[in-house]
């Protein structure tokens, strides 16, 4: 997944960073728009740091991650292959778009295809992509999208990094791994100036790296009750050295005939899904694309097979499901799994 980088032009940009410094203090806050969200880097340092050149590198680090996988961008990497490369012919692609391609096919392969990045089709269909438009497909449209729809549709070379399509109408949508790869770059970027504490977030996916001045670093997973988002916190995780993803039904939807539809899409229905499981966060040691692919699985899965699923693998997965789905009296439950009690006792 790492950009490697010359130790030669580490040590040019430390020098542009600490030289002809433009700014001094104990947090050095970066921030912008990408990938549709907004990001926020936090660098807790005494060190001079020049933040005009920290903030375009990163903004340049970011817009090369969108060339390579925004479906919204026409001429990026993904959407070529979407669009434009022939079935059954190998396409070389970047280091990174084929990282972030491996990464989501494992996952897929983990989870019987409940995560699956070959979802475009359907997510398109009911308009939470570049494509079509909100609203309630005909069910012969929807399995027409499924057929279209299988992990196991894509072929890959790991010695050659390539990929081809073994099927004709595949769509690749690396929306539930971009955003954490994103995080993840930054991340090693900002590891290869050596800068010891941080914490770097892209719409909500968060990694961090040491302290923030007397204590860990504060992550908030706001409540999903429907009349208090962006309103309410439901929990605050004190993070250090950890990678923190959460995936919800509350803030991508639309609705038709009273009637809620999420942008998760369950692949064995080809339908937004329909339990009770209103939000999945999951914390990775190391990879902050590792938590958001899971969160996005475990979201799918919903609560019950999360549970099962996030114990039998050892990982760190905090649930907020709806006891009922009785609007008038809307009541929450929450799941912390055996590794998570052991990261938060």
């Amino acid at each position: 997944m790492t950009m490697k980088k010359s130790v030669l032009w580490a040590q040019v940009i430390v020098l542009g960073l600490f030289c002809s410094c433009m700014n001094s203090g104990k947090m050095i806050h970066l921030s912008g728009k990408t990938m549709g969200t907004t990001y926020n880097v936090k660098i807790f340092s005494d060190q001079k740091i020049n933040t005009k050149e920290l903030n375009r590198k990163v903004d340049e680090i970011l817009i090369q991650v969108n060339k390579s996988m925004s479906t919204y961008i026409s001429d990026s990497e993904i959407s070529y292959f979407n669009h434009k490369h022939p079935m059954g012919d190998w396409m070389i692609v970047s280091d990174d778009f084929f990282h972030v391609v491996e990464h989501a096919l494992g996952v897929a392969k983990a989870t019987n295809g409940i995560f699956d990045p070959t979802i475009g089709p359907l997510v398109n269909l009911w308009g939470f992509g570049p494509d079509g438009s909100r609203k309630v497909p005909e069910e012969k449209d929807i399995d027409k999208a499924r057929a279209q729809v299988g992990y196991e549709k894509i072929e890959i070379n790991s010695n050659e990094k390539k990929i081809r399509k073994l099927s004709p109408g595949l769509y690749l949508d690396l929306s539930a791994s971009a955003k954490g790869f994103g995080v993840d770059k930054l991340a090693n970027y900002l590891d290869s100036l050596n800068f010891a504490n941080y914490m770097v977030e892209i719409g909500g996916e968060v990694k961090t790296r040491g302290r923030k001045g007397d204590g860990n670093w504060s992550i908030a997973i706001e409540s999903p009750h429907p009349e208090l988002i962006g309103e309410r916190i439901h929990k605050v995780i004190p993070l250090s050295n950890l990678s923190m993803a959460t995936s919800g039904d509350y803030r991508n939807f639309f609705e038709e005939k009273g009637k809620k539809y999420s942008h998760e899409i369950d692949f064995r229905t080809g339908k937004p899904i329909e339990h009770t499981l209103a939000s999945a966060s999951v914390v990775d040691p190391e990879s902050c694309m590792v938590a958001d692919s899971w969160a996005t699985a475990m979201m799918v899965m919903g609560p019950e097979l999360a549970m099962r699923t996030s114990t039998d693998l050892g990982m760190a997965v905090y649930l907020i499901y709806k006891l009922d789905t009785d609007k008038a009296n809307l009541k929450f439950l929450t799941f912390e799994s055996p590794e998570w009690k052991k990261l938060f006792p």
